[in-house]
């Protein structure tokens, strides 16, 4: 949330010396960041208070006057219009020329139907004061010639400041200048407000009844007489349109500014629209109204908290006031209200109606209840200054909330294990007591007892530490790269191994899905698997969910047939658990990916999955594995590849049977890679094992060969890697089957990469390594070089 913080209000409540720019760096480093700084006497610099000496018509225009000026050192002559009104002896802002309005607006000497123009009077809106177009005079105390921003105490500095959801104590004059004495180690001057209590002449009668104590936990109320309603004094109404708030009437203002300075909200009530002098709290009835405040009807429903009085709602708890009992120009006696309200009420009610102000800002962010009694004595203290109020009832105070200050243990030692700087107990002590904290308890553990005004945000000994950072300067924390011995491996974890998994086939362009664990009979069937291998459910749900699955395969085919007229192609897979028979009756989940394509031939989509495969098994750091060709069981084609690493089977991939495909209904090929996790898991590495750069040159020769189509590039690579330990490297560079291969043979090409560790390895040893290579696959494989 941001604020808008004059420095000038600032400094009432705290000893401050240095500049505005100084000031904005220093708390910006321990606290709230200041976004913005604004001068608010910029481009005020050729504006004076000037003296209407004599005025008179212009002889050219019945529209215009012409006027003798008094700015002090001299008098000026300049040309107005009748808008201005305005009489002699007087004294208002003149923009002398030459210079140039804050609005950009340039004044400069001219010449107006003949006559000599040296500067112009100058509205609120023309020096960006205000909106309205009115002219701000001066009394007579207020020399001719004076700088308006320094007769309009406009030499202040306004801070755009940001502060965090959790700092609703911040958010106001006397919090931030709370927080800017411990920041700035400079006083505190903030006292209580103590206005005269006192009851003037007979006492004014007001009932006040809480029927929802816990959406309103504290209410506080007052009735003043004899007040006199009028505009608000320059100084505060400069104050209010600095922090983005409109300047109304004395009364309304007040409450304005107690917003402001206490961050408490605030509302003035007309005492005699109040009928038969009763306050109630409770919730509205469904299709009550309330005309607000800015004019427009809401219609309330029955959560939603008002204030009301014997007849109707008066306002909108902690949201907005009604227009039917507010204060006017011709208010004698009112009554102010200060109250503290649910934040999740009020947030619920202001959403619902979609009316959003201040007030219901700040409570949504949660008050405390003990706010509520200084800004109600505040409220009396400059009523009684600036309306002249008197003081007509009690202070009616409906207060269902307990307090207890919370404390905190707090161990020095850990100060230091999380900042990486020692701080003494004393210094500890220091800064926490600067912020409001009483600090007791000594050596190893401190007794921290939290402010009211921080008892929402402290929750335990990590909230305070962070106090202490940002007070003693997180800049002066030490800053130091990390040490010790950089880890080999990452600690394996079946979720870490899940998620991982689940990134690389996202970023391969694979979509998730997620079938259900039961299956029916019929789908176990028709996918080729044994019925008796299956948990059967005692009390099933229907038919369709009378067996634990076995394998994701029968979803995945269940869920292409029902997406495959809906998609040209389809790429999806599954991590999830299937079910075992463990005993009889018990069933042992093992997690499984399943891993699908479908949409392309045969050979396509095999050989897309296979680069999947080989890509996940990249990422999973899995090199040390080996493939093996297999006659089909269950859902499989005529063959299927089985795939092994350090003698456990960890999968299968292949292509699905026409029969299993006929049965789902499926028309077009399907694909699929099958894996068991925990086996694959025991050899994947989240993190890849160091090898070094290569320091001598490698040799790289082709070998093309001729063999039995049966034969698998996979079990070839290994079986070349397997010769000689100087063969760093095989490389599949190409298959090809046609008219120029026997029949039932194919014609496979790889690169073999030889490399020595110690030297530059000669040709000739790595030919006569590679002349190895081919006898070894001669012999096992009967292959023709070509």
């Amino acid at each position: 949330m941001n604020l808008n913080i004059s420095y000038n209000w600032l400094k009432e409540y705290v000893v401050l010396k240095e500049s505005p720019q100084d000031f904005a760096k220093k708390i910006s480093l321990s606290g709230p960041s200041v976004d913005r700084t604004q001068d608010m006497g910029s481009g005020l610099g050729g504006v004076v208070v000037g003296k209407i000496l004599e005025i008179t018509k212009h002889p050219n225009a019945d529209k215009l006057f012409i006027g003798k000026i008094d700015i002090g050192n001299s008098t000026i002559q300049l040309v107005f219009g009748t808008k201005a009104e305005v009489k002699v002896g007087q004294q208002l802002p003149v923009a002398v020329a030459p210079t140039v309005l804050p609005t950009g607006q340039e004044i400069n000497k001219t010449i107006f139907r003949g006559v000599n123009s040296e500067g112009m009077l100058c509205l609120d809106s023309e020096l960006s004061l205000s909106s309205e177009d009115k002219i701000t005079f001066f009394d007579n105390k207020v020399k001719t010639g004076t700088p308006l921003a320094k007769a309009m105490n406009l030499d202040d500095a306004i801070f755009d400041m940001e502060v965090t959801s959790n700092r609703p104590d911040a958010m106001c004059i006397i919090g931030m200048a709370r927080e800017a004495s411990a920041i700035m180690n400079a006083k505190f001057l903030y006292q209580a407000p103590k206005p005269n209590l006192k009851i003037s002449g007979e006492e004014i009668k007001l009932s006040v009844n809480v029927k929802e104590p816990k959406i309103c936990p504290r209410y506080q109320a007052i009735v003043l007489t004899d007040v006199k309603a009028g505009p608000s004094p320059l100084w505060m109404q400069q104050r209010l349109l600095a922090s983005g708030l409109r300047p109304i009437n004395n009364l309304v203002d007040i409450t304005n500014y107690i917003l402001l300075e206490y961050g408490q909200p605030m509302h003035v009530f007309d005492y005699h629209k109040l009928k038969d002098n009763q306050i109630i709290v409770r919730l509205a009835k469904r299709g009550e109204k309330i005309l607000a405040l800015d004019g427009k009807e809401y219609e309330l429903n029955d959560d939603n908290l008002i204030i009301a009085d014997s007849a109707s709602p008066v306002a909108v708890g902690g949201v907005m006031g009604g227009e039917l009992s507010a204060a006017s120009a011709n208010t004698k006696t009112i009554v102010f209200e200060c109250a503290n309200f649910d934040p999740v009420s009020v947030r619920k009610t202001a959403r619902r109606l979609n009316l959003h102000s201040e007030s219901s800002n700040l409570y949504e962010k949660g008050l405390s209840p003990i706010n509520v009694e200084v800004a109600l004595l505040r409220a009396i203290e400059l009523a009684q200054k600036l309306a002249g109020a008197k003081v007509a009832s009690k202070i009616i105070d409906v207060n269902n909330y307990k307090y207890k200050a919370k404390e905190i243990n707090l161990e020095p030692q850990n100060v230091t294990r999380l900042l990486g700087v020692e701080i003494k107990a004393a210094r500890i002590k220091e800064i926490l007591g600067s912020l409001g904290f009483k600090v007791g308890g000594s050596g190893k553990k401190l007794k921290v007892s939290v402010p009211w005004w921080r008892d929402r945000d402290m929750e335990g000994q990590h909230d305070l530490i962070e106090e202490i950072a940002r007070v003693y300067g997180y800049h002066n924390l030490p800053s130091k790269l990390m040490a010790g011995a950089i880890p080999i491996t990452y600690e394996k974890n079946l979720f870490a191994v899940q998620d991982k998994i689940k990134d690389i086939l996202v970023g391969l362009g694979l979509t998730e899905i997620y079938a259900y664990s039961f299956v029916s009979e019929k789908i176990i069937t028709n996918s080729s698997l044994n019925l008796k291998d299956h948990l059967q459910i005692a009390n099933p749900l229907s038919a369709d969910f009378e067996y634990l699955r076995t394998s994701l395969v029968p979803g995945i085919l269940q869920i292409i047939s029902e997406n495959a007229g809906f998609f040209p192609e389809i790429k999806i897979f599954e991590l999830s658990q299937v079910f075992t028979k463990a005993d009889k009756n018990l069933g042992e989940e093992i997690p499984n990916l399943t891993v699908a394509l479908s949409g392309g031939d045969n050979t396509e989509i095999f050989l897309n999955l296979k680069g999947i495969m080989e890509a996940l098994f990249k990422k999973l750091n899995l090199s040390d594995f080996t493939v093996q060709l297999m006659p089909a069981k269950e859902f499989w084609s005529d063959k299927n590849i089985i795939i092994k690493a350090r003698g456990k089977v960890i999968g299968s991939l292949g292509l699905i049977s026409n029969k299993t495909l006929n049965s789902f209904g499926i028309k077009k090929p399907v694909a699929v890679l099958d894996l068991d996790l925990n086996n694959v898991i025991a050899i994947a590495k989240l993190s890849p094992s160091f090898e070094p750069i290569a320091k001598f040159p490698e040799i790289d020769l082709d070998l093309s060969m001729e063999m039995g189509e049966e034969e698998l590039y996979e079990t070839i690579k290994n079986k070349i890697l397997k010769v000689d330990p100087l063969i760093k490297k095989v490389s599949f560079l190409s298959v090809y089957q046609g008219e120029k291969i026997t029949a039932n043979k194919k014609a496979l090409a790889v690169r073999i990469t030889y490399s020595h560790p110690d030297k530059t390895l000669e040709l000739t040893e790595a030919q006569a390594i590679h002349n190895q290579v081919v006898e070894k696959l001669k012999k096992e494989y009967n292959i023709k070089v070509r």
